[in-house]
């Protein structure tokens, strides 16, 4: 936006927010107004005000200084980073980071398509900014030429969470609408479906199509006109760079399902690299915009950023329209996921305090976790034995390795899930996402090998085991199974065991990574699960086989042999994990809510107490030199990590402060 676009204040304008002085006013959008301001140390910063018929509304307040602190955890590579949120004179407001150039927008209005490289640019820039908004828990809703900036650094994104608070506001006074910006919100967001992060991959395809040619994909009209094509017609995209179209296509899918994630689309067109790729790319691509008239200027100020976004429009929901492509509603991601189990076992416990993941990396170098991440870990599996349950003699010192976890990204655990997979290093400030996404993803186990993770990834009805290199790459499915369950490698990591449902009881099985010729273990009609494989070929779990949880194991080689029970004083016990030198069990023991870790010999002598107290503790697991037993503590809403000497004593908690995490699983 040039300077001479900027509008004198007015006698009902505020002159200063907060701590900033206002000097002029930008624009209007759809929350309210915002103003070129400057802090103490006369940086200039844009300032959001929210208009006074949402500054009344106490629904739209909270959401919008929730969204605003979420906000401010998104790293700011490729994004305008969010300073501040506040209310001041009865006045809610935001404060972003000044960003210098034109919007999206404006620039194709004025000059046309962009060039090649400017439009590769974009296309980079914007799949970064999604990533890290995404690594935050958050969604944009709203994304659209007009909240992309082209600075002189590369193309920025704004406004993100801002939909979401505005959603709120309208879905809490009126049904049957939907808020968004005609021609760039996806076909779920129109049908009122569950909206998920593809929704920002629907639209970063549509814009990166509006960027090459100078035109909607869904051409021009009413809401309706636009709607209808969004959920029935196919896109027009034009003329795209071969190393566009496809992945401009496949985010245009209409089931959200079958789109790429941003991280995907942001691999694909950095090479599967990580940051530095992504910078090299910028800057060997972009071209800024031409700069403004150096002899026009308003107070001496730069030139502000852009115009405020459109208003995102609330309308009623159209009608479906017949079209040339006209099928059946697209298929959502799977809403929020309830979590209600047989038993509540490993997958019973989680948020129900508002905590989001922190992303203190750069938004890609946080997405794109480094394989030399892993590499960092082989102390704790070293093939000489040093440091290891395996031989030689066992440290005691507090493991210095990453564990896998389970990060909470927003509220809901047990009724719903929202959870994405990370490495967490004790004592650092935040994890590092590893597999991220709208899913819930629980229960992550390293193989052998250290080349892959498995995990369970689970949805509304179903569940599926999914197989990840350790550094985030290649998800894979490999079989059904139960919902609430966990996947355990065999011990030469060709294999997984599991339950799945077989006429209509919970069973055993095991096979291979291809997800075919898997063997059933058990055929008894006891309620089963939590298997885990250990290093010496015994397969160990729980079963109600005499009536109560109990622990048992047996010899995945010989299905249909005897089990071996190993704990038969009828008190509740879940959640075996065996030591790395298959010589131990660690377990969870006791009532529901009022449980302890206990540890027992692989033969289930030697039992004895790790922790005491009457508050919950669960989900064990050894340190790679099986001196040391991490597991979960409190109660199912506000869990945290301890971490204990299997010789005891020595207990700590090691959850970061404003995170939950769970399912620990040490490297």
């Amino acid at each position: 936006m040039d300077a001479t676009s900027l509008r004198e204040l007015r006698p009902d304008d505020p002159t200063r927010i907060g701590r900033y002085r206002i000097e002029a006013k930008i624009g209007e959008g759809g929350m309210g107004a915002v103003y070129l301001g400057r802090d103490p140390d006369e940086r200039p910063v844009a300032v959001k005000v929210v208009r006074p018929a949402l500054a009344g509304d106490a629904t739209f307040l909270a959401r919008f200084h929730d969204e605003a602190a979420n906000a401010q955890r998104v790293a700011s590579f490729c994004t305008a980073q969010v300073l501040e949120h506040g209310e001041d004179l009865g006045l809610a407001y935001m404060v972003t980071e000044y960003i210098d150039g034109p919007s999206l927008l404006d620039h194709v209005a004025e000059k046309g398509a962009l060039s090649p490289g400017m439009l590769h640019g974009v296309a980079v820039g914007v799949a970064a900014a999604l990533v890290a908004i995404h690594s935050a828990g958050l969604v944009h809703r709203d994304l659209k030429p007009s909240n992309v900036l082209l600075s002189i650094s590369g193309p920025r994104v704004i406004d993100f969470g801002i939909a979401r608070a505005l959603d709120v506001a309208s879905s809490h006074t009126r049904t049957g609408v939907v808020v968004g910006t005609p021609g760039w919100i996806a076909p779920e967001q129109i049908t009122t479906q569950n909206v998920t992060s593809a929704v920002d991959v629907f639209a970063w395809g549509c814009l990166v199509a509006y960027a090459a040619s100078g035109r909607n994909p869904f051409g021009q009209g009413s809401f309706q006109v636009l709607a209808a094509r969004a959920v029935h017609a196919e896109p027009e995209v034009g003329d795209l760079p071969g190393s566009l179209a496809g992945l401009v296509g496949s985010a245009l899918r209409k089931d959200p399902t079958q789109r790429p994630s941003a991280r995907d689309l942001l691999l694909a067109l950095v090479g599967g690299a990580g940051e530095a790729a992504v910078t090299s790319e910028l800057g060997q691509t972009w071209a800024a915009p031409p700069a403004a008239d150096p002899n026009v200027t308003s107070r001496d100020t730069p030139a502000p950023a852009t115009t405020p976004a459109p208003a995102p429009v609330t309308v009623p929901v159209p009608p479906p329209i017949p079209g040339p492509s006209s099928g059946p509603p697209p298929v959502p991601r799977p809403s929020p996921v309830p979590l209600t189990t047989p038993s509540r076992g490993r997958a019973g416990y989680g948020p129900s305090r508002r905590r989001r993941t922190t992303v203190t990396m750069s938004a890609v170098a946080a997405a794109l976790v480094a394989a030399s991440a892993a590499a960092g870990l082989y102390y704790f599996s070293r093939p000489d034995g040093k440091g290891t349950g395996s031989g030689g003699q066992a440290t005691t010192a507090f493991p210095s390795g990453a564990m896998l976890v389970r990060m909470d990204t927003a509220p809901g655990w047990p009724k719903e899930c929202h959870a994405d997979l990370g490495l967490y290093k004790p004592g650092d400030p935040s994890p590092s996402p590893l597999v991220t996404g709208p899913q819930c993803d629980i229960l992550p186990e390293r193989s052998p090998d250290k080349k892959r993770i498995a995990f369970t990834r689970q949805y509304e009805r179903t569940a599926e085991a999914w197989v990840v290199n350790a550094d985030g790459s290649n998800p894979r499915k490999v079989t059904a199974i139960a919902r609430g369950t966990r996947v355990t490698w065999s011990p030469d990591g060709t294999r997984l065991a599991y339950v799945a449902e077989k006429n209509g009881v919970r069973q055993l099985f095991a096979g291979g990574l291809d997800g075919r010729s898997a063997t059933q273990l058990t055929t008894d009609p006891s309620l089963k699960d939590d298997p885990m494989w250990s290093s010496t070929n015994r397969l160990v779990f729980w079963s109600r086989q005499t009536g109560d949880e109990q622990i048992y194991s047996l010899d995945p080689g010989d299905p249909g042999s005897p089990w071996t029970r190993l704990t038969k004083d009828g008190i509740r016990s879940v959640d075996p994990e065996w030591s790395p030198d298959g010589r131990r069990i660690a377990f969870t023991r006791g009532p529901d809510e009022h449980s302890n870790i206990w540890v027992m010999n692989a033969d289930g002598s030697g039992l004895r107490a790790l922790t005491t107290g009457t508050e919950d503790d669960m989900d064990p697991a050894w340190s790679r030199d099986g001196s040391w037993l991490c597991y979960v503590r409190g109660p199912v809403g506000n869990p945290v990590v301890r971490a204990g000497r299997a010789a005891g004593p020595d207990d700590r908690d090691l959850t970061p402060a404003n995170h939950t995490l769970g399912h620990p699983y040490w490297l």
